[in-house]
């Protein structure tokens, strides 16, 4: 019922617009159905494609205007081919292009497992002075140039760490405190002074 309800919607829409923004002018029949079943999203059933078709091609002549449809779509199986659901059909390059589209998903989820595996620049320049410091533990001066590039990088942080691990000191982190508004105890009264 919902699936009728949508479909018939469907077809409303786009026999309105075939009605108000295309001008009913001469082209084959067979193309006019192609144009149809392309703006019915390239499946729909017989009758939208028969009442949209008509209203954009020229089937004067006809005496079954929704025979002249049928009998199109029957003898062009190039062009056109049952979608395997009762009373629906679709163009042959719907499926080619739904097939198309799927390898492109398959692509792009590949790419994106891909990507979620490769190292944010944080855990990079971890590695990297993890990996020097291990590699370069008796040859400490050897790591000017790391440390130089890291500067460079705008890695200021682990520039100071690999900086103080070449003169064997202790690295110590800045930390930036940022307080906003008035810190007071259970009282009002202050009890930390930034």
């Amino acid at each position: 019922m919902v699936i009728a309800i949508l479909d018939f919607a469907r077809m409303e829409f786009f026999c309105t617009f075939a009605d108000k923004n295309m001008q009913k002018h001469v082209i084959k029949q067979r193309e006019a159905i192609i144009e149809a079943l392309t703006l019915l999203g390239g499946k729909a059933k017989m009758s939208q494609i028969c009442k949209l078709a008509i209203e954009i091609g020229d089937f004067s002549g006809s005496e079954s205007l929704d025979n002249t449809v049928r009998n199109c779509i029957y003898t062009n199986p190039k062009y056109f081919r049952s979608s395997g659901v009762k009373g629906y059909w679709e163009l042959v390059s719907y499926n080619e292009e739904i097939a198309k589209r799927d390898r492109r998903i398959k692509e792009l989820e590949e790419e994106n497992c891909r990507l979620r595996s490769v190292k944010t620049q944080d855990e990079f320049v971890r590695d990297l002075l993890e990996g020097t410091k291990k590699f370069f533990k008796h040859e400490r001066q050897k790591t000017v140039a790391i440390c130089q590039i890291l500067g460079q990088m705008g890695q200021t942080e682990a520039s100071e760490e690999l900086d103080a691990w070449i003169e064997g000191k202790e690295y110590k982190p800045s930390v930036n405190i940022h307080v906003h508004g008035n810190l007071n105890d259970v009282h009002g009264n202050k009890s930390v002074n930034f």
